[in-house]
């Protein structure tokens, strides 16, 4: 009987854990995102020399519900949510984001607004309100 309780407790502790909310942007600041910067989504992986994933950013406004994420392995920052928002909406004001923009200013422009030089790869998917996503891989 003691194993079974246990087992129990077990489940309903990953499932609690796995429905999570921690990375739930308010409904207001997800649509100021879209309106200053007109991006609906936008996710970026950065592999650096030294370390894979070394940074991890992305944002995704959606009528029922909005996301933000923030992980930089080497200043060993996680950050769920509205702080999450707060440092990719830094970057967007660095990035001056532009549907327009071609792959190559995209790419340089974002390792700039996240401060990560020594990059070797970046993965980058934005949508634009209005605009096609576009999905780009680099690699040094």
């Amino acid at each position: 009987m003691k194993h079974w309780t246990s087992f129990l407790i077990v489940c309903c502790f990953i499932i609690v854990s796995g429905c999570s909310n921690q990375n739930l942007v308010p409904k207001s600041e997800a649509s100021d995102i879209v309106d200053t910067y007109g991006i609906t989504s936008f996710t970026v992986t950065i592999d650096t020399k030294g370390e894979n994933e070394a940074l991890k950013a992305s944002f995704t406004e959606k009528k029922e519900r909005s996301e933000a994420e923030y992980l930089n392995k080497k200043q060993g920052i996680a950050l769920h949510g509205k702080k999450a928002l707060e440092k990719i909406r830094e970057a967007f004001d660095k990035m001056a984001p532009d549907p327009e923009a071609d792959e190559t200013e995209l790419i340089k422009s974002t390792a700039e607004a996240f401060e990560v030089k020594d990059y070797k790869m970046m993965r980058l998917e934005i949508t634009f309100k209005g605009h096609d996503p576009k999905e780009i891989m680099f690699s040094k």
